[in-house]
């Protein structure tokens, strides 16, 4: 195991009724740390944007921060569209 999977493992809380900040977590996997959000205001229990770990590709992930990460009708709306519009220029989710 290397210092940033020990990183990564005190990151999400032992407890799966404690919330933790998806935001941490994606910038902690992607290189450099850049993660470009999609509609950041819009269904705030889930995040979608653009990452790079390697190749660039689309990420798509609850947030448990907001309503613990349930999916409603808005947040499915916002995966379907983002899914849809990676789907339209070749880039992997």
């Amino acid at each position: 195991m290397t210092a940033s999977d020990a990183e990564l493992d005190t990151l999400i809380p032992d407890s799966p009724n404690q919330p933790y900040d998806m935001h941490d977590v994606i910038t902690r996997v992607l290189d450099d740390g850049e993660f470009l959000e999609i509609h950041a205001g819009f269904a705030q229990n889930l995040v979608v944007g653009f990452g790079r770990s390697g190749d660039q590709c689309g990420r798509v992930a609850n947030q448990p921060m907001h309503f613990a990460g349930t999916l409603d009708i808005d947040a499915s709306e916002k995966a379907a569209r983002f899914v849809r519009t990676c789907d339209c220029f070749n880039i992997p989710c």
